[in-house]
This record gives structure tokens, sequence and C-alpha cells, in this order.
């Protein structure tokens, strides 16, 4: 049976140990279908054996997290991308914004060094996920969170400019916790990329010009579970059954009919993450 909603981000892998596999079963069987997002080693080996346990209904991806790659080993990621069960490659990118935190607590030349080679650390091992990305024909999700600058944005498109004039259409992504401005969402969209949108666009207008202005046909709900729980969940543990409120609030944004924005929410992430030839 097609499922009503999907939720193309999710960490059923993070904050779930006792009861991940009632959540898991319990969001399936509600009729919501959900990929589960590793975000180093441990989580990526985590999300798949998940996955692996509940059947249809549930993907992993697998990556480092920006932040989360110190200590670990990325042959492991290389060796879980080729699972069938894995969809896409990440969470990867570029987090500036806990970077521009320690710059503000200790500021001095040695602090704005380090984070000078910080990130270009981040640089560097988003690109060995494109590559690896590309080895396997699977799309990538990005994670990309700016400092006061946005510059965070601005390299992830540059990395991605110069790989998409290389292999154009092969080179897939998602733009994961979408939260930068319309002018920004349409580079990422002129590259061919999807947006997906978190359950903070239930609780602030801020990102209501992107939802409204993206196409309809590369947009996806998500919900980072067990993190940014939308409303009317507000101060409780996220879960990825509530994507259905991030669902129906982008359909509530948008000026298509309700039923047909629901419908091709999921279309759309199910195309995203090839699930039809999965």
């Amino acid at each position: 049976m097609a499922p009503k909603f999907f939720d193309a981000h999710t960490h059923l892998n993070m904050k779930f140990d006792a009861d991940w596999r009632e959540v898991g079963k319990r969001t399936i069987a509600s009729g919501t279908w959900f990929v589960n997002v590793g975000a180093d080693e441990k989580s990526s080996l985590l999300a798949l054996g998940q996955a692996k346990e509940l059947g249809t209904g549930c993907w992993s991806t697998v990556g480092f997290h920006p932040t989360e790659s110190e200590g670990g080993d990325f042959e492991v990621i290389k060796k879980l991308a080729k699972d069938p069960k894995v969809v896409a490659i990440g969470e990867c990118g570029l987090e500036y914004y806990e970077n521009q935190k320690s710059k503000i607590k200790n500021q001095n030349d040695n602090a704005k060094l380090k984070i000078e080679e910080i990130k270009e650390e981040q640089r560097e091992l988003f690109r060995k996920h494109i590559e690896l990305a590309l080895e396997v024909g699977k799309p990538l999700m990005i994670h990309c969170r700016a400092n006061e600058d946005g510059d965070a944005y601005l390299d992830v498109l540059e990395i991605l400019k110069r790989y998409k004039a290389e292999v154009g259409d092969k080179l897939q992504f998602d733009m994961h916790f979408f939260t930068s401005d319309w002018p920004t969402a349409q580079k990422f969209l002129d590259l061919g990329g999807y947006l997906s949108f978190p359950g903070v666009i239930t609780f602030t207008h801020q990102y209501d010009e992107v939802v409204k202005n993206a196409p309809l046909g590369r947009i996806m709900a998500e919900t980072d579970a067990p993190f940014a729980t939308p409303v009317p969940h507000r101060g409780e543990r996220n879960e990825p059954a509530y994507v259905q409120f991030v669902a129906e609030k982008i359909a509530d944004l948008r000026s298509e009919p309700r039923d047909e924005v629901l419908a091709i929410l999921v279309e759309n992430a199910k195309e995203f993450y090839h699930l039809d030839h999965n």
C-alpha cells in the first residue's frame, strides 16, 4: 500500500534507544514511510540495521555530519553505501554556525585561524561524500547551517557547481532542513536540487516565501526527529509520524489543491530516493 506521508529525513537512531522499534512500526502502520539518516559511523551502522529490521517503509542513509567525523572511518561508510537499503549519502555538508559561536567566544587570531582550518576540513569531507555518491549512483543528503554571513550556503553552492559542471544530472542532492531565503533557494533549484522543510515551518513565517515559490515537484517534508518538533507537539520528542503536520503546513501555504500537494510530496521523496527501483 502506498504511504500517505513521507518523512524525507529523520533520526530513529538518536534518542529512541528504548522504543525505536515501537515508534518505527507504529509510523509505518499509520501510513508514513521514512528515511533514517546516519550522521557518523556508529549512527550510520545503526540506521541501516534499523531499516533492515523494519523492512518496507524504512530506508537509511550513511555518512558523516560535518561536525561528527572525528575518529570515524570513511571506509566503513563506503562499504555501507553499497547496501540496497541505503538510499542516499549523508547527511554531509558544512556547519559554520557552531564555528561562528566559537569565534565569538574566543576572539583572537589563533581562534580565527583554527576556524578556517575546520572549514577546509569540512569542505574536503563534503567532497569525499560527493565522490562516493557519484560512485554508487545515489543522491546526497546535505546539511548546511550558515554563520551570520551566510557563507556556508555560498561554499556548498560553489562546490556543487564544480561537480555539476563535470557530471551534470548524475549528481542529485537535497538541501535538508532548508532555512535560508528565496534567492538562495533559487540557486540550489537552478542546480537541479531538492529542498526539504522541517517542523519549524509550523511555528514561524520566516520561510513561507520559499515554501510557496519553490516548484512543487522539487520539495519534500521532513521531521529531523527527534529535533525540531512541529506544532501541535511542541515541547515533546519529535517522531517521524509527525511529518504529517509539516506536509499539511506545506499544503496550507501552497496554491495547488491540498490533496494534490500531499500526494506529490510523497511522490517527490520516492523519486528522489529512487524507491520505485529499489
